[in-house]
């Protein structure tokens, strides 16, 4: 009985790794363009944004592609 669940888990690990490493360097090249958007239209309050929103999607970008590390060293553990 714990033999198809553990296929099942199997599958989605093996899936989601490359996938959340793939959405991790989007958002990551998502952020530093949100972060030059100032050196091409200059301005305090443009300045301001897009480093709080920048670094709000790097950091995301960051923790996902940790969860990713820890997601294929748990499923590498598990073989």
């Amino acid at each position: 009985m714990n033999e198809p669940r553990s296929r099942w888990l199997d599958a989605i690990l093996r899936r989601s790794v490359p996938e959340l490493v793939r959405v991790a360097c989007v958002l990551a090249l998502l952020g530093l363009a949100v972060m030059i958007y100032p050196l091409l239209f200059p301005g305090a309050l443009g300045i301001v944004l897009s480093m709080g929103v920048g670094h709000m999607i790097g950091f995301t970008a960051a923790g996902l592609y940790l969860l990713a590390v820890v997601l294929d060293v748990a499923r590498r553990r598990d073989r």
